[in-house]
């Protein structure tokens, strides 16, 4: 009844709806698009799938201009950078990316071809002429980057164009509901930055961090790679993102890097496989001098990863900087500067005297008026930086001395500066 209602043409049979829509199409000069009609929120919507080329075509962006007035658009402000950065991913993916559905409106019900009878959702036939125009609810950013990449992509035999992307068509006349709608489609929930470092294996820094993780005997199954902030009486003993923080202290020697600039910079330092390999094992065995002699890492590599004595990851975390996002940083840009020495057996007695020499309880001289302020912790860059100055100090590593008296002939330095 519903279909009926909203002025869908119904036939006795699936094959006579699609026979009526390819004559129709042929008639107007139209195409037939097979697509699934049904009804949510008491409108009729359509899902179907359009080829790159024919979404450039027929979808209509009708941003707001910035500083304008937005009621009178169909969307928001056209962010060019967001627009850059999706193009630039699908140029370099080209074979490999995936787009999410788009959400486009239409003002009016076009010609729709279904079978007759009593469903909530049926297979049907859309007819389009080239007339016809969408506009966009959500994804104007993606089909902004789809035009942008078409221009960048340099094999005459791309078949980008013909990739088709699934959308979701909603019949909405009104300008208010569009706007409405729009809000809706944007309350989605952020993905913790942890899990999006787990997930997101195409970025060479979250490949060697994953390996890390797996090859370490402190992190294995102890890091928590799903949650957007430890809890307190957490077993685990890091999130997989204060890893990855120390990670970009090893390769990059800023732990705060922001993200945009974080895929130039990894394909400078470890952008071949050999070098991330490289990276992991020097990291591994890093990780594996400072589990065998530092307090608490080693007493914890002892523990279960679960059970009543992995809880005593919880009393470690209240006492010791090592146990803290803080502490990561700050042996990450020591170990930095412990790395562009090409020795490896400096290298790792240069290790044994940070697992040795220093004493990492909270209440420890050496933390006070840099990183701790009575019992509060300081998770900002400047403290950090004056803790980890007095760390080099305290084993006899001055930053500008740190590659003196490097033998002759040794390895070569892994890392590249920028």
């Amino acid at each position: 009844m519903f279909f009926a209602e909203m002025g869908l043409t119904q036939h006795d049979s699936l094959t006579a709806a699609q026979q009526a829509a390819s004559e129709a199409a042929s008639a107007s000069g139209g195409r037939s698009f097979t697509c699934v009609v049904f009804q949510q929120g008491g409108r009729l919507m359509l899902t179907t799938a359009f080829s790159n080329a024919f979404l450039i075509n027929h979808v209509v962006a009708e941003p707001a201009a910035k500083g304008g007035n937005p009621r009178m658009a169909t969307n928001r402000p056209m962010d060019t950078t967001h627009v850059r950065a999706i193009s630039k991913y699908l140029v370099e993916n080209e074979r490999n990316y995936i787009l999410p559905p788009v959400t486009l409106n239409v003002r009016s019900v076009p010609a729709i071809h279904v079978p007759r009878g009593n469903f909530a959702t049926t297979v049907g036939f859309v007819v389009i002429g080239d007339e016809t125009k969408f506009s966009v609810t959500d994804g104007q950013h993606r089909l902004a980057a789809i035009s942008r990449a078409k221009d960048f992509l340099s094999d005459p035999d791309s078949t980008f164009m013909g990739d088709s992307v699934s959308v979701v068509i909603v019949v909405e006349p009104d300008l208010a509901r569009i706007h409405q709608d729009f809000a809706d489609a944007a309350q989605t929930k952020q993905i913790p930055a942890s899990l999006l470092a787990a997930f997101n294996t195409r970025e060479p820094l979250n490949r060697v961090l994953t390996k890390i993780v797996d090859g370490s005997t402190l992190f294995r199954s102890r890091i928590d790679e799903t949650s957007k902030s430890l809890s307190k009486n957490s077993p685990a003993i890091f999130l997989l993102n204060q890893v990855r923080g120390m990670v970009k202290e090893l390769l990059f020697r800023d732990y705060a890097l922001s993200e945009s600039s974080i895929p130039a910079r990894s394909n400078q330092v470890i952008g071949t496989t050999e070098r991330q390999d490289a990276f992991v094992e020097r990291t591994l065995s890093m990780m594996e001098m400072l589990t065998t002699h530092m307090t608490p890492w080693q007493a914890i590599a002892e523990l279960p990863t679960s059970g009543g004595p992995a809880n005593q990851v919880v009393d470690y975390r209240k006492h010791y900087i090592n146990m803290t996002a803080t502490g990561l940083v700050i042996i990450g840009h020591v170990a930095y500067e412990i790395e562009k020495n090409p020795d490896p057996g400096w290298r790792t007695d240069q290790y044994l005297r940070l697992s040795t020499k220093i004493d990492w309880r909270r209440d420890a001289e050496i933390w006070q008026g840099a990183i701790i302020s009575g019992d509060k912790i300081s998770t900002t860059r400047a403290p950090g930086r004056l803790a980890a100055k007095r760390v080099m100090a305290a084993i006899g590593l001055p930053a500008a001395d740190v590659v003196e008296g490097a033998p002759q002939g040794a390895e070569p330095l892994l890392r590249v500066e920028i």
